[in-house]
């Protein structure tokens, strides 16, 4: 094949396929590789022409040269092997073509079959000339072990990825939902199911990049200023450039090509990886206690040695004997809306406010209950799910001794908070913390709070209002079926004929505060009203009372509708007794007997909801007396069958029209045995009645139907969840 005389083979990794799944001539690359390395001009010229034909085998030939030269050049790859403008070694531009697509993921067999055979000659002839020096190296010197700047970066940024998202349940919700998003794109690109592997080769690619800006060694990463990588994250098509020309890890490939070839084809996708690293590495910022009140402070990767090792404690700065000891606000999780109103008067960007609080009262999501939330839901061997509620209304604590207040809270409109711990404690957010930060908004709180008391009553009219509207659209929707179980609870116990409101509350709430005080949204605002209430100052200011009428009225209106809904709540057994107790014949009390027998113990914890469950068995029965009386034989003789037979032959789609003409078929059948349909004293007929009424089918379209037609078949229908035998 390559002369007459031989030079055995030299065995090149990766296969009789390439990633691609084209097939590689193994033969035609030992030979030539054996040649070259024998130094057969004659023999390398001839398998060069041949080479030249499988544009699978010069892929592979580059891709070798390429993982080779990695391994010999500490994980970077020479410039002359990729920039045009470097002459300073022996590398075709074609070859350089085509180790910029190999480290960019570019799919190189079709790379290679878009140039000329004579274009990947001289691309397999440089790759063949360097891979034969690049192997006698290394078996002169060997291959270095050490972990090279692209390794490093790379398990740095993986370290920094997972401790957000072991530290932040909030982030490890939001990264979920974020690489949801691209499920697609991992079937059909192969990504990775964690998407942290993702997120973590953009991350670093960006640092390897700042690394060699800054010139920092390997070995002296840990001084690298890592969020000086956060401007270039904000510019996605940067980060595209940076991510095509970063030699990652080669034992990264499972991840590296799916990732680089999905990010260059969707531009959002690469978006969201960048915005994921960017609050990775803002998190990493914001709470780095030596950045407390320096605003120009460089974090580096040395400050976040202790938190990437798993330690949990409180991250305190270097103390100093003027300013004492300074910690981190603490703020995951916890939620304050910035006040709408403005700086009140006398309290403008001059004005440094020193403000005495007994506690503050703050929300915060609990990662903890959330976790049990979701394990619970995972469980299938829990049949009653018991949530807990992961927000809750709680006091803010002192990051070192749990102080709940009293404390000092300093700082002008608009700055950070300051606070000051009996301990000697001063709890800070950053100055350079952004205008949504927690610890800004608390102190606009507290300033509004000092200048006018009445502002904690203000403060909760807007919530309110967005409550109400928020009931109002509800109640407006098809699907609503009444107020919630723990909102009726909660609204049933307040007593609204007590003059004081913040009594009739107290005794309804039972409040835990100043510990955690979980609850939904109305929860929280009863408690907040309550609490702002509970001070002399605010309840009888005009803003608080105007904040109690609201209360009274809000509560009185959920009070009523709970009334009206209360029906939907009695348990549908209870329902079906209530309908046998109003009498009738001696057949009619044995088909309510029947229908308890095969339904009841299957519906004793339901409650009555949208009725189709009632309905159904009431129909059941209706149906029982109806064809033994017309059979002229026992109830118990009537089977599931004959039941079926009264309803139209198909019980979805257009029979739901249809529907609407059974109980007139029954209600003639009814007459025949001698029923007047309008009697107010006969129960079959008051229940003939009640079951001729539309009712929502429960379908896509919410279609109506009448409550006989739509309840029997939600419990004896062929596609029925409840599986009634009988």
């Amino acid at each position: 094949m390559m002369g007459t005389h031989k030079h055995g083979s030299v065995e090149l990794p990766g296969g009789p396929t390439n990633t691609e799944g084209r097939a590689v001539n193994e033969l035609l690359l030992g030979a030539l590789m054996a040649a070259a390395i024998k130094g057969c001009t004659e023999c390398v010229d001839r398998g060069l022409d041949e080479i030249a034909g499988e544009p699978a085998c010069v892929a592979r030939l580059v891709e070798v040269t390429r993982l080779t030269a990695l391994r010999l050049h500490w994980g970077e790859i020479p410039g002359f092997m990729t920039d045009d403008d470097d002459r300073f070694g022996p590398a075709a531009p074609e070859l350089k073509r085509l180790v910029r697509a190999a480290t960019a993921a570019e799919p190189l067999t079709e790379v290679c079959e878009q140039l000329t055979a004579v274009e990947r000659r001289a691309a397999a002839s440089y790759a063949i000339e360097l891979l034969a020096g690049q192997l006698t190296l290394a078996n002169t010197t060997g291959l270095d072990g050490t972990k090279t700047l692209a390794e490093m970066c790379c398990a740095i940024s993986a370290l920094l990825v997972e401790w957000w998202l072991t530290t932040t349940p909030l982030g490890a919700k939001e990264f979920t939902e974020a690489w949801r998003r691209w499920s697609f794109g991992h079937r059909e690109a192969g990504l990775p199911d964690n998407g942290v592997h993702a997120v973590a080769l953009v991350l670093g690619a960006v640092l390897h990049d700042q690394a060699l800006q800054d010139r920092v060694p390997v070995e002296e990463l840990r001084t690298l200023v890592f969020t000086r990588a956060l401007p270039v994250l904000e510019q996605p098509e940067r980060v595209g450039e940076v991510l095509n020309v970063f030699a990652a890890p080669p034992d990264t490939d499972d991840v590296t090509v799916p990732v680089k070839r999905f990010a260059r084809s969707n531009p959002g996708f690469l978006t969201t990886l960048c915005h994921l690293a960017r609050h990775t590495l803002t998190l990493h910022a914001e709470d780095c206690p030596h950045g407390l009140r320096e605003s120009d402070h460089a974090c580096t990767l040395a400050h976040r040695a202790a938190a990437l090792a798993g330690d949990t404690e409180t991250m305190v700065a270097v103390p100093t004997s003027e300013e004492g000891r300074r910690v981190a606000l603490p703020r995951i999780g916890y939620r304050e809306d910035e006040p709408a109103e403005g700086a009140p008067d006398g309290y403008g960007d001059g004005h440094t406010c020193q403000i005495n609080v007994d506690r503050i009262l703050v929300k915060r999501f609990d990662a903890d209950i959330a976790r049990w939330n979701e394990n619970i839901s995972e469980d299938s061997s829990i049949s009653e799910a018991n949530y807990d509620h992961e927000v809750g209304l709680e006091a803010l604590a002192c990051p070192v001794c749990g102080s709940l207040g009293p404390f000092l809270a300093e700082g002008r409109w608009g700055d950070p908070l300051t606070l000051h711990c009996r301990c000697g404690v001063t709890v800070m957010s950053p100055v350079d913390a952004q205008p949504g930060d927690v610890g800004r908004h608390l102190l606009k709180r507290l300033i509004l709070c000092e200048a006018d008391p009445a502002y904690a009553a203000r403060r909760l009219m807007p919530p309110l209002a967005e409550y109400q509207e928020q009931e109002r659209r509800a109640r407006a929707g098809g699907w609503y079926r009444g107020p919630d179980r723990e909102e009726v609870a909660l609204v049933g116990a307040v007593d609204l004929s007590d003059d004081d409101l913040v009594h009739a509350l107290t005794a309804a709430l039972r409040p835990q505060l100043p510990k955690r005080h979980g609850g939904r949204t109305l929860t929280l605002l009863l408690l907040q009203a309550m609490y702002a209430l509970s001070a002399p100052p605010v309840r009888d200011s005009e803003d608080g009372r105007n904040l109690t009428g609201a209360v009274r009225a809000l509560v009185a209106d959920l009070q009523e509708e709970s009334a009206r809904w209360a029906p939907t709540r009695q348990p549908v057994v209870d329902r079906l007794q209530a309908w046998r107790a109003e009498g009738g014949t001696r057949m009619w009390q044995d088909a309510w007997s029947r229908t308890l027998e095969v339904a009841g113990h299957r519906f004793e914890r339901y409650k009555v909801g949208d009725g189709r469950l009632s309905d159904g068995c009431a129909a059941l029965t209706l149906a029982l007396y109806l064809l033994a009386r017309e059979a002229d034989t026992g109830v118990d003789q009537i089977g599931i069958d004959d039941v079926r037979g009264l309803l139209p032959a198909d019980s979805s789609d257009d029979a739901y029209v249809q529907s609407v003409e059974v109980p007139q078929r029954w209600g003639v059948r009814l007459q025949a045995l001698g029923h007047d349909l309008e009697a107010t004293d006969d129960p079959v007929a008051r229940l003939w009645r009640h079951l001729r009424t539309d009712r929502s089918t429960g379908m896509v379209g919410d279609r109506p139907g009448s409550a006989l037609a739509v309840g029997l078949d939600a419990v004896i229908g062929p596609r029925s969840f409840y599986g009634i035998r009988f």
